[in-house]
């Protein structure tokens, strides 16, 4: 299994956990959990909104920093709504014409549709209209993660979170981050004692 892949699993299985066995006070997947999916889904908002502003800044290690926690919060928000993380990827592979491939291998896949000039390619499509454009699907995919959510409607919040995926994954390519910065970062954090979240502030524990 691809390394990107592997560590999103293993945060979908600990954040599913969380939510099966709720750990102690200290746990701020937990406390998610019991603030609810209004807090959660404010969470996914303030950092997809960060996400965007570091990669339009060109600050590659924030970037992976707040893809981090998007992609953290995302994963908390599928397992709150008992959303699998498989018929995401399916989905995701729709969007890049494929079937049965792992994230890095879909990261792969965008990165050679770059430089071709297929009128039929939404992938080429983006990077032909630039990193603006890229960012404002990753906005538009938020807005319906956000939408889905409330409605509480699954296989819409589905196609939702897969659209965000895939525009991520062609934002990390516009910008030259890898799903290696992105996985090494999500290695890390998953090793702290089975918590999800770093904090900037020193006066929450995860």
């Amino acid at each position: 299994m691809s390394r990107l892949q592997r560590a999103m699993e293993a945060q979908f299985a600990v954040a599913l956990e969380r939510r099966r066995n709720p750990a102690g006070e200290k746990s701020y997947t937990n406390y998610l959990y019991r603030k609810g999916q209004d807090t959660i889904l404010k969470k996914c908002g303030e950092e997809a909104f960060e996400t965007v502003i570091a990669a339009k800044n060109g600050d590659k290690a924030e970037l992976v920093g707040e893809l981090n926690d998007l992609l953290y919060n995302l994963t908390v928000l599928l397992c709150y709504q008992s959303v699998p993380f498989d018929p995401v990827m399916a989905e995701v592979n729709i969007r890049c014409a494929s079937q049965g491939m792992e994230l890095d291998a879909l990261a792969e896949i965008i990165a050679q549709r770059r430089d071709r000039n297929e009128e039929e390619s939404y992938t080429a499509y983006l990077f032909e209209k630039g990193l603006d454009k890229i960012l404002k699907k990753v906005g538009e995919a938020t807005s319906s993660v956000l939408l889905s959510a409330k409605a509480e409607q699954g296989e819409w919040m589905c196609s939702a979170c897969a659209d965000l995926l895939f525009h991520l994954l062609v934002t990390m390519e516009a910008v030259g981050v890898t799903t290696d910065d992105v996985a090494e970062e999500m290695e890390r954090r998953l090793g702290k004692s089975g918590n999800l979240k770093t904090f900037r502030t020193t006066d929450v524990n995860t």
